[in-house]
């Protein structure tokens, strides 16, 4: 609404009655009844505009990935005698971003005519939500009024979560020195065998027994066998609103999959704990492997009734991290309390890792005896950067 020209408007009504008043005649009720038409025709050509324009949008497929553009079709069409003028679109933008269209751009349609556009579509955070045209500014001729349109069938997108390599990270040299003797230390006659099939991983063929049959054989995996990581991630939903909890959320799934593929590309089997209702084990030792977690993870819901205390009670319950060469966590928030259970079940006292992401950490004692490290991630940094 513009309230310079209302108040022009106004004005203009009010000498029109003045006019009417003090000397009639039909110029004064021509002028007057003018006065009354406009506003009235902008309204109803507003209203007009919105019943008859025609728009559409769509992606490339409903899937998309973190921080991967895709392309974004945007089609404005009048199909009617009359143009329609001042159309502005409005983006969602919390969580994703069109790059190529200017948010303040102003687009006419003269009759019967189409506007295409293709541009691209980038998805900051994991998870579903909408994204695209959130609404259409349609404003009058004579500049009067403005109405914003939120369209009824949003375009919803389910994002995936990015996968991040890096070469190193914070204090990641002895992982990898033991990662190493730990596969030296490997007895083969221990480790049952069978022969090779078409997609078995080739990091696990036994030579020996190889040279022995004269053909390639395999290790098999068996329920002994132990990693020597286990990465443990806070279940727990902490805030209400999508555009505080997403942000976190997207962090903790980038950095579990960083973890996990940092681990995997240097050898280290380690395994992933998440937790909804129970607890569901997630050992990676190949890619494939690896391709099980990050579809968890692109289906993984993270929610307000699950906790990072139930989630440790029942690890310590299970006895789970036994035998662990280290234990990682990835939390929102850290206490005294959850360190008292990080504690508990680290029965074999081996190093601890505890990332921490969004939240800042305070008031929080580390028992100097223990092999424990608090890393803190931020959310809104590059995670290379954030990793420092």
């Amino acid at each position: 609404m513009n309230r310079g020209k209302l108040a022009v408007l106004l004005c203009a009504f009010i000498l029109s009655l003045v006019g009417i008043s003090c000397f009639g005649g039909p110029v004064t009720y021509i002028f007057f009844w003018m006065v009354i038409a406009v506003p009235v025709i902008s309204l109803l050509y507003i209203l007009f505009v919105i019943v008859f324009i025609r728009f559409h949008q769509e992606t490339d497929g409903r899937n998309m990935v973190v921080g991967s553009p895709g392309d974004f079709y945007i089609t404005l069409q009048n199909d009617t005698p009359f143009s329609f003028s001042s159309l502005r679109i409005v983006f969602y933008s919390s969580f994703s971003a069109v790059d190529g269209i200017e948010p303040d751009a102003v687009y006419e349609l003269p009759p019967k005519s189409v506007i295409k556009k293709t541009t691209r579509l980038v998805c900051r955070y994991r998870g579903e939500y909408k994204v695209g045209i959130k609404s259409i500014s349609v404003e009058d001729f004579f500049g009067l009024f403005t109405v914003v349109w939120r369209i009824s069938e949003p375009l919803s997108v389910i994002v995936e979560p990015a996968v991040i390599e890096v070469d190193r990270l914070p204090g990641d040299e002895k992982e990898v020195v033991s990662s190493h003797e730990n596969m030296t230390r490997r007895v083969e006659p221990s480790i049952p065998v069978r022969e090779y099939s078409e997609g078995d991983d080739i990091r696990s063929i036994s030579w020996k027994a190889t040279a022995a049959m004269q053909k390639l054989m395999v290790r098999e995996r068996t329920s002994e066998e132990k990693s020597n990581i286990m990465i443990i991630m806070d279940p727990r939903r902490y805030e209400e609103e999508m555009e505080r909890y997403l942000p976190a959320e997207n962090r903790m799934v980038e950095l579990l999959l960083l973890l996990s593929s940092f681990y995997s590309k240097n050898f280290m089997p380690h395994e992933v704990m998440l937790f909804n209702e129970d607890v569901k084990r997630l050992p990676v030792r190949d890619q494939r492997d690896f391709d099980e977690l990050y579809g968890a993870m692109v289906r993984y819901h993270f929610r307000q009734e699950s906790s990072m205390d139930a989630l440790l009670t029942k690890l310590y319950d299970m006895r789970a991290a036994s035998s662990c060469h280290m234990l990682i966590f990835i939390v929102q928030s850290l206490t005294q309390d959850v360190l008292g259970l990080v504690d508990m079940i680290n029965v074999d006292n081996v190093t601890v890792k505890i990332y921490t992401v969004g939240e800042e950490t305070k008031d929080i004692t580390l028992d100097p005896g223990r092999d424990v490290t608090v890393i803190p991630v931020s959310c809104h940094k590059d995670m290379k950067e954030a990793l420092g």
